[in-house]
């Protein structure tokens, strides 16, 4: 799992997650865009959810009980996804699939 596979993991998960919510901004998501601050209606309150999910379905489910950490800022700055990509493999990548 490397950092390019994780970006367009959520990139199409917010896409589906725009959709899914009634926003009309689900196709203009890119690796550049920052959810927290582009995305319509996207709240911190997804963010959990969305690690695990993206955990799960790039083969690497997070054990019951992780806390899942917001990845989505740094130093109070909203992240893109590509950022957020990363900061996903660093914490949540299995050992061996670090980049």
């Amino acid at each position: 799992m490397g950092t390019d596979d994780v970006a367009a993991k959520l990139t199409e998960v917010h896409r589906e997650y725009q959709q899914n919510g009634g926003f009309d901004d689900g196709d203009k998501i890119t690796a550049d865009s920052r959810p927290l601050a582009d995305l319509k209606g996207f709240e911190s309150d997804f963010i959990p959810e969305i690690v695990r999910r993206i955990a799960r379905e790039l083969g690497n489910p997070l054990a019951k009980g992780t806390r899942v950490k917001n990845i989505y800022v740094e130093k109070g700055r909203k992240l893109t996804i590509r950022e957020i990509a990363k900061k996903f493999v660093a914490n949540y990548a299995a050992k061996e699939c670090k980049v």
